[in-house]
């Protein structure tokens, strides 16, 4: 499939809220600390058109140079970094520290991944917008990439509208991850080039990141130095929980108040006497996992503004988990006939059907691969075809296809076909 690659991104046609830090390899550029230090000049950003910002997030502790005194602002960066950059983002805008998020246990395949990015990769991957499948630490990040990691990173749900297409290049990007781009459009936070294209696969430079990161604290200065008045909740305002699970349970609230905006939700409750917060942004629902079986608990949300700002009157709802006798949907949906059918071939387009997969219970959903790598994902477990464009002409592809449950169970099998586009 042909890529655009680009490896110069305009700083107006970036997202507007992408921020990052704090990365603790050495020589790598990137500062630790929050708090005001010396600006010191950097050898290579005389006449560059972000000094201005690349200073002052210096100046702020926020990005330093390298040992040999550059800043090298046109280096890219890796993935390793983003999932760093991105967590730093969460914790920045949330005001929260790294303690007060779990990490995935020790087990987890991190081989390759360095020690300075290992406890963001887990907190990414555990909060489920980061695949380790798809991840490379050492590979440049490209704009994809990077939107659907914080697309899912600030909780938003992938909008499924075909009246929405922004993107002339939209045959690039499969459609789960054009769900989470067109996500962030609506939201506000990317645009497109002026030719009409997103550029999926353009990388992202450390200049952009240090005018992105100004951009975003000059918001909060602002917001701070005016807002005091915190989130409030309205009358009749309700959390309420459903998919109640043994050791699991997903949350729901209507939404606060706030005199400017509310940024943030944090839920509070207690797991043997410890208090648990977990942080979530632009969304009014989660899933707590961790939970004991034939437990009580209680849940509270709270709202958090642009300043920091955090109400202290949200709603609760008190629960029992189930018991752990209470057997849970682990079986994956199975195909008795592994029939995949293409037709209506032209030169960048295949409309694939096929039989439908069985399951315990009921297959929810399909995915369609090409070669190998995640095309689509059909919500409706009694839709059994799809039309996958963006192809290129006179090229073989390999289709495939895998069924899911309610549960998020995945069949092991599944029909595939080969066939070559039209030259």
């Amino acid at each position: 499939m042909r890529k655009i690659l680009s490896v110069f991104l305009s700083l107006t046609l970036l997202m507007t809220l992408f921020a990052g830090s704090a990365l603790a390899k050495p020589d790598n550029g990137m500062g630790m600390g929050m708090g005001k230090i010396k600006a010191k000049k950097f050898t290579d950003i005389e006449g560059h058109w972000g000094k201005g910002s690349i200073m002052k997030m210096q100046a702020n502790g926020l990005l330093n140079g390298y040992e040999d005194g550059s800043f090298r602002p046109d280096n890219t960066i890796t993935q390793a970094e983003v999932a760093v950059l991105i967590d730093k983002l969460v914790q920045m805008k949330l005001n929260v520290k790294n303690d007060n998020d779990e990490v995935l246990n020790a087990n987890e395949d991190l081989r390759g991944v360095p020690g300075w990015a290992k406890k963001a990769v887990q907190k990414g991957v555990k909060n489920k917008y980061l695949n380790l499948k798809r991840f490379h630490s050492h590979v440049q990040c490209d704009r994809l990439t990077l939107s659907v990691q914080l697309a899912k990173a600030l909780g938003l749900e992938p909008v499924d509208d075909k009246g929405i297409n922004p993107f002339k290049d939209r045959g690039l990007i499969a459609d789960e991850d054009y769900g989470y781009l067109l996500a962030l459009y609506k939201a506000g936070y990317i645009k497109g080039y002026p030719d009409g294209n997103f550029n999926p696969n353009g990388f992202i430079k450390r200049a952009e990141i240090a005018c992105l990161i100004e951009k975003l604290l000059g918001d909060d200065d602002d917001n701070a130095s005016a807002d005091q008045s915190a989130p409030y909740w309205p009358s009749g305002s309700k959390l309420t929980a459903s998919e109640i699970l043994s050791t699991s349970v997903t949350l729901n609230w209507t939404a606060a108040s706030d005199n400017e905006k509310v940024t943030g939700y944090k839920i509070i409750y207690n797991i043997n006497d410890e208090k648990k917060e977990k942080f979530v942004w632009l969304t009014r629902s989660t899933t707590i996992t961790g939970l004991e079986p034939n437990q009580d608990y209680k849940f509270t949300v709270e709202a958090r503004d642009a300043a920091g700002n955090w109400s202290n009157d949200g709603p609760s709802v008190e629960l029992t988990t189930k018991g752990s006798s209470v057997v849970e949907d682990t079986t994956n949906p199975y195909w008795d006939n592994e029939s995949l059918a293409a037709t209506n071939i032209t030169e960048t387009s295949v409309t694939l059907k096929w039989l439908g997969a069985k399951d315990n219970k009921a297959v929810t959903q399909y995915k369609i691969y090409v070669d190998g790598n995640l095309k689509a994902t059909i919500g409706d477990g009694n839709t059994n075809t799809k039309t996958i464009t963006g192809l290129n002409s006179g090229t073989n592809y390999t289709f495939s296809v895998q069924a899911g449950d309610e549960a998020g169970n995945w069949s092991t099998d599944g029909p595939s076909i080969t066939v070559s586009t039209l030259d």
